[in-house]
């Protein structure tokens, strides 16, 4: 083992984090216990508050316990909506707080950011090529050329916030090319 390898290993088992080889701690993926906050504009890297959610979208970054903003890959980006719980599929619910569901921003057909938003008909619309996701029910497609829905990430309301309670749901982003 690699002198720079085992000074990674002790510094990650030192504040809890897996290791991840050769992975930047702001690329690593959404661990359990990390908060969500702002991606972008003036309240970037604050954390998200559940009144920050209302009829519009919000664009949100993990962010360790240690402080660390998992911004360094796309894959991380995630998007915060407020939807009518009533609507919701069984699925849905199981990865949303309440009302508040993350999904995935990286589109699943190139891996473009899902950036379009339609509230009237609760779908995510990806701006390159058109897809569309049903986010009431698991994201799943609506019109491709995408031929998988978006990845949930799973989180609960403490205390206001949003904490990341387990793993996506799905791969993020475009099956890779062989």
């Amino acid at each position: 083992m690699k002198r720079r390898e085992i000074i990674a290993a002790l510094g990650a088992f030192t504040i809890g984090i897996k290791p991840v080889r050769g992975a930047k701690p702001d690329r690593i993926k959404p661990q359990v216990g990390d908060v969500l906050v702002h991606a972008f504009g003036e309240k970037a890297g604050v954390v998200i508050q559940s009144d920050d959610i209302e009829t519009d979208r919000v664009f949100a970054f993990p962010m360790s316990p240690e402080g660390v903003v998992r911004r360094g890959s796309l894959h991380n980006q995630v998007t915060l909506l407020r939807l009518d719980e009533s609507l919701m599929s069984v699925k849905t619910k199981r990865h949303a707080a309440g009302p508040i569901l993350a999904v995935s921003a990286a589109c699943t057909h190139t891996g473009c950011e899902v950036s379009g938003w339609e509230p009237e008909t609760n779908e995510l619309v990806c701006p390159c090529h058109g897809s569309r996701f049903d986010v009431l029910d698991a994201s799943r497609v609506l019109l491709g050329p995408a031929a998988k829905p978006l990845a949930l990430l799973p989180i609960a309301n403490i205390e206001g916030s949003f904490q990341v309670t387990g793993k996506f749901s799905r791969r993020v982003g475009p099956e890779p090319a062989f």
